[in-house]
């Protein structure tokens, strides 16, 4: 094969259109997947972005089962949290409460309780961030509980963080909920033989069932997203430093002046950026799989089918993008504009739906959200082409708009 690309086998190449277009096509592509090899720390980089980022939000999302605060199982993401526990109550009942909440706290791996006398005291270890929560049984719990009086439990937590903050609350209270059931179905259990304690307390049972087998983690939401944005992030800065790149550097000018096809070069192009953001894409999937339990439940063919359509709704964008930048340092500051809050506005990391509405409007108009919803869809509850056609169908409107208007823009701009 010649580097001329004019001749390939004995065979001239430029006689028939459509083998030289598509020759010239895959020569740009190899050209910059070998210039991107040669580069090795790049490809280091490149490695380990996706296993950083999904290392860091896979620790940073830990898995949670399923909650029984009735049978006593009680799911957390946090284990031996420091708890401070202040018995004011000089009852029997009150002793007995304390007990079987820090046996609870123990045996569940849910608190590390320490025994305070005062609630000063405790405060100030609160305060000074040795504890995050605070458990006081009030002084005259016997006492109400015994004349049939509803008593109650004061929890107090560390609100520098609400999120972990309401967390830990929920889980003191299931903890709570579970010892205040206990002695209901004993005071049941008292009041008449003939009754089955649990039935009075709980006449009916709720039990979740998925859609598809196993179970259900957070990361089974972040990783479709993941790989949604790596791959058409990916082809996106991919695309307009490469173009930035050899804009600077002088060489898009060769090929421009070469006898080849201005899509060819476009198209050459995006199918060297596709191949590496579907390799980042992938490795995701990869570590997903192996460290955080993530199933693939779809068709891996329709997973290839909405990646492709994510990197062509994208590359447009970015052949934009750079064709109007005057430099590398620009086109990549517009592209990050454009990156950055996309990554939170279209459902990748938190749901869409916790958005104000004009915000989620703002989310749906980007095609980031149908590629990563797309994405869940298959891999999470094993959606059919018929079942995701909506986002198909966005995401070749957003292909076909932006390509049609990037490939005359970059014309225009390499002739000037």
């Amino acid at each position: 094969m010649c580097l001329s690309g004019r001749r390939w086998g004995g065979l001239d190449l430029r006689k028939n259109t459509l083998f030289y277009t598509t020759y010239i096509t895959f020569r740009i592509a190899h050209k910059d997947l070998l210039d991107f090899w040669k580069a090795k720390m790049l490809v280091v980089a490149f490695a380990a972005m996706p296993i950083l980022m999904m290392s860091m939000f896979g620790f940073m999302f830990p898995q949670t089962g399923s909650s029984n605060p009735y049978s006593g199982k009680i799911s957390s993401p946090y284990e031996n949290v420091p708890m401070a526990l202040i018995v004011d109550d000089t009852g029997h009942l009150g002793r007995e409460i304390s007990a079987q909440f820090t046996q609870m706290a123990y045996s569940t791996k849910l608190f590390k309780v320490q025994d305070f006398k005062s609630y000063t005291l405790a405060r100030d270890q609160l305060v000074a961030g040795t504890l995050k929560a605070i458990v006081v049984i009030p002084a005259g719990l016997t006492s109400s509980l015994a004349s049939r009086r509803q008593a109650t439990v004061q929890v107090t937590v560390d609100d520098t963080n609400p999120q972990m903050a309401s967390i830990i609350y929920s889980l003191a209270s299931s903890i709570l909920k579970t010892i205040s059931g206990r002695m209901a179905a004993s005071i049941v259990a008292g009041m008449d033989s003939s009754f089955d304690p649990t039935f009075v307390l709980d006449p009916m049972s709720v039990e979740r069932k998925t859609l598809v087998g196993g179970t259900s983690n957070s990361f089974q939401f972040l990783a479709p997203g993941f790989m949604a944005l790596t791959v058409v992030m990916g082809a996106l800065s991919g695309l307009g430093a490469a173009i930035a790149r050899e804009k600077e550097q002088g060489t898009i000018d060769g090929i421009m002046v070469a006898p080849i096809s201005r899509d060819a070069i476009v198209v050459g192009k995006v199918l060297a950026q596709t191949v590496r953001g579907m390799t980042q894409g992938f490795l995701i999937l990869g570590i997903s799989m192996l460290f955080f339990e993530v199933r693939v439940h779809g068709s891996p063919f329709l997973m290839v089918l909405v990646m492709l359509l994510g990197v062509s709704s994208f590359a447009g964008i970015g052949i934009i993008m750079t064709s109007v930048a005057q430099d590398q340092e620009t086109a990549m500051m517009m592209i990050m504009l454009l990156q950055f809050p996309m990554m939170f506005l279209s459902g990748v990391v938190l749901p869409i739906e916790q958005l104000p509405t004009w915000l989620q409007l703002v989310g749906k108009s980007l095609p980031l959200y149908y590629a990563s919803d797309a994405l869940r869809k298959i891999i999470v509850l094993n959606a059919e082409v018929g079942q995701i056609l909506p986002d198909i169908m966005m995401l070749i409107v957003y292909s076909v708009v932006t390509l049609a208007i990037a490939i005359p823009v970059f014309k225009r701009a390499m002739t000037r």
